[in-house]
């Protein structure tokens, strides 16, 4: 199981705030940035939140990757199935995989994209804040698998046994 765990609270409490308000007015996609391989300006961590006609919001700030991640969204609205993506930002755009290492270069930006809807993604975007505001220990577990939805757990949770080697990205809130 890969576990990738990191601690971006700063614009996580604005992300998570952008997120509740755009629920209220339909789908969103939330694209994170998973693992990162070779010359990158992407970081692990970085988010990516894409609504309506393509408006965005979030740290992803590699043009080339930023543009591919808003192209693939629109697929992931429409089947609202998770998508994990990986991305050449050298390659304008047109190194895209769905494969991690089929990819042709060694630059490469690994994405997953799901699509937030609904009453639970509210509820764990309103978990999500209230952790951030209130400095309770909680993170955000984002399960790499299609048809798993991201949660919060405390710090302390054993909900992590749950994963039963699966990957995930893990955020400290």
């Amino acid at each position: 199981m890969t576990q990738m765990t990191v601690n971006t609270k700063t614009s996580s409490l604005q992300l998570f705030s952008c997120l509740l308000d755009q629920l209220s007015y339909g789908p969103v996609v939330l694209a994170i940035v998973t693992a990162t391989q070779g010359q990158v300006n992407s970081k692990v961590g970085d988010k990516l939140l894409v609504w309506g006609d393509a408006q965005s919001f979030g740290s992803l700030s590699e043009n080339t990757v930023k543009a591919t991640v808003i192209t693939q969204a629109f697929s992931v609205f429409k089947t609202g199935l998770a998508q994990r993506i990986v991305i050449d930002p050298g390659d304008n755009m047109f190194a895209v995989s769905s494969i991690p290492g089929k990819a042709k270069s060694t630059d490469q930006v690994h994405i997953w994209l799901t699509r937030w809807q609904g009453d639970d993604a509210i509820a764990t975007s309103q978990a999500a804040l209230s952790a951030l505001k209130t400095d309770q220990s909680s993170r955000l577990i984002v399960p790499l698998v299609t048809g798993q939805s991201p949660y919060i757990v405390a710090h302390d949770s054993p909900s992590l046994r749950n994963l039963q080697g699966q990957e995930a990205y893990i955020e400290e809130l």
